[in-house]
């Protein structure tokens, strides 16, 4: 389909997937590899790890799970699945299945008295410099090893996240069980109608609490509202920008246009249509608590803000689809303006906030948000 490739293409080409840089191994196991020295190489440990969530829903393709494979001669080899592109193809023919995903190399060791697995993977550049690089220590019990490894949530996106891996001298027969073993099943989002881009691989579904998702393949890449008279007039409303949907209906039609900004220069512009006499009447609801607004220059964030009580408030930012860090804030509202205060643990949700404007004019017309900068 075309939106798979687009995603393959963005997936390798803008983010710079790890494989292609990393040395060869057999589809299975590496057994096929042969020590000088010691003969056959084989698999000792095997620890695999998953990479999902709900915060990961606007970027499908980066959910996956990873294969670790600890081998006899010291090495590291691991594959990966992108299981949110839901192929449950063979390895042989799976595009989501990639082999040598990275490397590293490990060692049997004792600390505190417990056996453990000494564990370090990376991804090694044209020069030969180790990147991505993640160390950590696997300790034994019950003949079940466990650690975490700091991954990058898309090999080159710079956003990283902890994956638990356990596992032991025996995990998955060879790349199809790993497959088949970590494969997930696409459950559509409940709707009342739907309008579709079958060019482009994109399906928006109209929830019956007046929700609108708009989604990319199996990527959500955007969320709002709808409203539709039954007499012709109909709205989208996205971040809080209004969508004027074409209403034909004399030919029973219903039309707009969404432009998605994937990563940079990288978008898709569907042109969604649905069937209008399906499409039920809802009238837009004003949540009187929640205001939208963006954020910054050639990429501006979709910003929005929801006033939890007189004290508190939570701001959500989409940096990119997939990636939506949301604040707990405290604030002080004067003269329209709010201004707000949180403390951020999380790194990357830390590189954000001291990016962005935290004081805001509200506009209770419109629900509308204005940056407030301050004057240097």
């Amino acid at each position: 389909m075309k939106f798979k490739k687009f995603f393959l293409g963005v997936f390798i080409g803008i983010l710079a997937v790890a494989s292609l840089a990393l040395g060869a191994c057999s589809n299975d196991s590496g057994n096929d590899d042969e020590d000088k020295d010691n003969g056959p190489v084989t698999i000792s440990y095997q620890l695999s790890g998953v990479m999902d969530g709900e915060d990961l829903d606007s970027f499908s393709f980066a959910k996956g799970a990873f294969w670790l494979k600890l081998m006899s001669d010291g090495s590291i080899v691991m594959d990966r699945y992108s299981f949110g592109n839901y192929n449950t193809s063979p390895a042989a023919e799976n595009d989501d299945y990639i082999q040598n995903y990275m490397q590293g190399e490990w060692e049997e060791t004792t600390r505190d008295g417990v056996e453990a697995l000494s564990i370090e993977i990376y991804v090694l550049n044209e020069a030969g410099i180790k990147t991505q690089s993640s160390s950590a220590t696997a300790y034994n019990s019950n003949g079940t090893y466990t650690c975490s490894l700091r991954m990058e949530v898309v090999s080159g996106a710079g956003f990283f996240r902890q994956v638990s891996f356990s596992g032991g001298t025996t995990l998955y027969a060879d790349a199809d069980e790993f497959i088949e073993k970590n494969a997930k099943e696409f459950v559509a989002p409940e709707s009342v109608a739907i309008f579709t881009d079958e060019e482009n691989g994109g399906t928006v579904y109209l929830q019956e609490d007046g929700t609108v998702l708009i989604y990319s393949g199996y990527s959500q890449a955007a969320s709002g509202t709808w409203a539709n008279d039954k007499a012709g007039n109909m709205t989208v409303t996205v971040a809080g920008t209004p969508i004027t949907v074409t209403v034909d209906t004399a030919a029973d039609t219903a039309t707009f246009d969404y432009e998605y900004a994937i990563y940079g220069d990288y978008k898709i512009n569907f042109t969604f249509t649905a069937k209008y006499s399906v499409i039920p009447e809802f009238s837009a609801v004003v949540q009187e608590n929640v205001y939208n607004g963006t954020y910054g220059g050639q990429m501006p964030m979709a910003i929005t803000l929801t006033i939890v009580d007189d004290t508190k408030a939570t701001l959500v930012a989409t940096v990119m689809a997939g990636y939506a860090p949301s604040f707990d804030c405290s604030y002080v509202l004067e003269d329209g303006v709010i201004t707000l205060t949180c403390d951020v643990v999380d790194e990357n949700s830390k590189m954000v906030w001291d990016n962005l404007a935290h004081s805001w004019q509200l506009n209770d017309e419109d629900h509308s948000m204005t940056a407030v900068v301050e004057e240097a």
